[in-house]
């Protein structure tokens, strides 16, 4: 089993909300990861620049927090098939590890745009570093930036922040920080892909709370019919809360 620590850097319409295409608010321009074994120790690493083909031009924001070139985007890879590499590297028995909850959701997003959301089946567990770093140092509700957790660390800024690889790299040097009691007590689910039948719904019990993720339903009323989704359970003793009116 291995850890994959992984960035996104995208780019949006350059020309404002009025001629974002809503289906793909934000293209991926930059995929990097660092592997990680069972130890936590960086065993490998994958960086692919990806050709933008929805918005060819960077927005004003993009140009100046990420530090990609015109013609490095130019040469760059077709998303589908840097994706494919992606998931191969990575290997099938492998977890995720991102810096917040926002990259899991743009690299699923993407895919489906591209038709090949077939390749990452959800929902999925994963270790939200920043959530972790938060959990470790912090008062387990603050949000910081990645910098500031390199910072808080004392750990060497030796590459440029924004460049996917590098990110990745810092995010992966905060997780080996983190207790593997926290880790373990406070993992992440996804879902951007909910449940699609009874049998795969999600029943997970953390420290001091308990969270239920149901299947799909077509209505609003068919979910408010079942008695699974209109209950509540205690976290401590598993019994079913009652209601008082």
């Amino acid at each position: 089993m291995n850890y994959i620590v992984f960035d996104l850097e995208w780019n949006q319409s350059p020309y404002g909300k009025s001629r974002e295409v809503k289906r793909l608010p934000f293209e991926i321009i930059e995929i990097g990861a660092v592997k990680l074994d069972e130890n936590r120790e960086i065993v490998d690493t994958f960086q692919r620049v990806i050709r933008p083909v929805v918005y060819k031009s960077l927005n004003y924001r993009t140009r100046e927090i990420v530090h990609i070139g015109r013609e490095e985007l130019k040469n760059g890879d077709y998303f589908p098939d840097a994706v494919r590499q992606f998931l191969a590297w990575a290997g099938p028995e492998s977890i995720f590890c991102t810096w917040g909850t926002v990259d899991l959701t743009e690299l699923q997003r993407n895919m489906k745009y591209y038709q090949v959301l077939e390749l990452l089946k959800g929902p999925l567990h994963y270790y939200d570093v920043q959530k972790l770093f938060a959990v470790q140092f912090e008062d387990m509700k603050s949000r910081r930036a990645l910098e500031y957790g390199i910072d808080y660390l004392k750990l060497g800024k030796d590459e440029e922040f924004h460049r996917a690889l590098a990110d990745a790299r810092y995010t992966a040097l905060i997780f080996q920080k983190i207790d593997m009691d926290v880790v373990l007590a406070y993992d992440s689910i996804d879902v951007y892909q909910n449940p699609k039948k009874k049998t795969e719904e999600i029943h997970t019990i953390y420290n001091g709370y308990s969270k239920y993720i149901s299947r799909e339903f077509k209505t609003k009323e068919e979910a408010m019919k079942d008695p699974e989704v209109c209950s509540t359970y205690c976290c401590r003793c598993g019994r079913k809360s009652r209601k008082k009116m």
